[in-house]
């Protein structure tokens, strides 16, 4: 079979090594034209490495998740690894989507399910690319999928138990429009069968609005008056006690609602409430996801370079009732920062310092809806604009990178912008 892999990226690459076999000739397609080739293998590199591609007469196209092909309409069949992953696969798959929490909450689900007794993968943007992993997973293992709207974008497999967290705007920069990437999240339930499970988070009209595509006999719903739901201060699921809010090492009413999904979306496999609490109880959170990275002279400092949208910094800065000093910026996506002004005015702010390509779009923003207290710091000198916020802080204050913006304007990924963030504050120092 004559196969092309579309980019050549983390994904492409274990696209290839899952595709390559004596039967199949494979040519990688990338528009970066400095990328080192497999030995043998031929390339199609640089700007027009993705046009006219039916004129190649490829039996197969593997279009890795971040690059945007209209697959409607090539006439050459086109798939995906995350399309490939959920036909193959023999074990259950649990997938998780939404805009903001996936990786907090598949990574919640893979802890219990392994506290629990099970063997568990931990698999899609947060761990291995899943066919690397394909190998490994026996029938009887628990896959956790953390899914995006690049990889839902074109599947036609939906996962045994599909999770949809809340769904704000975001990726308008890679979907056509906000319709469009609603609808790459809808398929994660689009095609369940009766025996599946939806779980949804019915505090969000879109997620609520998502599940009701499925055909899953059983739909577990997280939130007020829910399946999983909040009482009096402590976390009840499908009638049972688990936990206080108190015992929750994770901060954050955001991780509240994560908890409560993961909760929801183990219920299936296991109500082993000891299993839970363990984790709840020592499960400190992912890095760069509203991470305190240094505390000194009564000042904590908290790294969520994470956060690439609105709804993300929105999260952030409700997990704190002290003043904060607020870094907001970055790579514009044509995100509106609406929302995001009108939730800073109910907020202890001491000041916002925004920077970056979309640095002067947050300031009009915040401006506008009447803030005050706001400071843009042009150009690339990131040392330099953190400096100038960190040097406003005062005693009982608390330092916040949440970004609300992509990293691409001046770093790698968000772990660049990260790592530096925690250079420019002289390193990580927990006193």
């Amino acid at each position: 079979m004559k196969i092309a892999i579309l980019g050549f990226g983390r994904e492409g690459l274990s696209a290839y090594k899952y595709w390559s076999s004596p039967e199949n000739t494979i040519t990688i397609h990338d528009n970066n034209s400095e990328i080192i080739l497999p030995s043998g293998v031929d390339g199609i590199l640089g700007a027009d490495a993705f046009k006219n591609i039916d004129k190649y007469g490829y039996d197969l196209l593997v279009r890795s998740p971040g690059l945007r092909i209209e697959s409607h309409s090539l006439k050459t069949p086109c798939t995906t690894p995350t399309n490939e992953f959920l036909k193959v696969c023999q074990a259950k798959v649990i997938g998780v989507t939404g805009t903001k929490g996936k990786g907090t909450t598949s990574t919640l689900i893979s802890k219990i399910l392994t506290q629990a007794g099970y063997k568990t993968h931990l698999l899609g943007n947060i761990g291995s690319p899943a066919l690397d992993a394909l190998p490994d997973i026996s029938k009887d293992d628990i896959v956790v999928y953390e899914m995006s709207s690049f990889q839902l974008y074109d599947i036609k497999v939906s996962p045994h138990v599909a999770v949809c967290l809340m769904v704000s705007e975001d990726h308008l920069d890679w979907h056509n429009d906000l319709d469009e990437y609603q609808k790459s999240k809808r398929n994660i339930f689009k095609y369940q069968k009766s025996d599946d499970i939806a779980v949804y988070y019915s505090d969000n009209s879109t997620s609520v609005e998502l599940a009701m595509d499925s055909r899953a006999k059983y739909k577990y719903s997280y939130g007020k008056d829910s399946d999983v739901t909040i009482v009096d201060g402590r976390i009840k699921a499908f009638g049972e006690d688990i936990i206080s809010e108190k015992d929750i090492l994770l901060p954050g009413e955001h991780n509240l609602q994560n908890i409560s999904a993961a909760i929801a979306a183990c219920h299936v496999f296991t109500k082993d409430i000891a299993a839970i609490n363990e984790v709840l109880k020592t499960f400190k959170g992912l890095p760069y996801h509203i991470e305190l990275v240094k505390e000194k002279d009564g000042i904590k400092y908290y790294n969520d370079s994470f956060s690439t949208n609105p709804s993300a910094a929105i999260a952030a800065i409700r997990s704190f009732d002290k003043p904060q000093v607020l870094f907001l910026g970055g790579y514009d996506r044509g995100s509106n920062f609406e929302e995001l002004a009108q939730e800073l005015k109910s907020c202890q702010i001491r000041t916002i310092i925004c920077f970056g390509q979309s640095g002067p779009k947050i300031e009009a923003a915040l401006i506008k809806a009447g803030l005050e207290d706001i400071e843009y710091v042009p150009g690339n000198d990131f040392n330099k604009i953190i400096q100038k916020g960190i040097g406003l802080a005062l005693e009982g204050d608390c330092v916040v990178f949440s970004p609300a913006c992509p990293s691409y304007d001046m770093f790698k990924d968000y772990i660049d912008r990260g790592n530096t963030f925690n250079d420019a504050l002289g390193g990580i120092s927990l006193e």
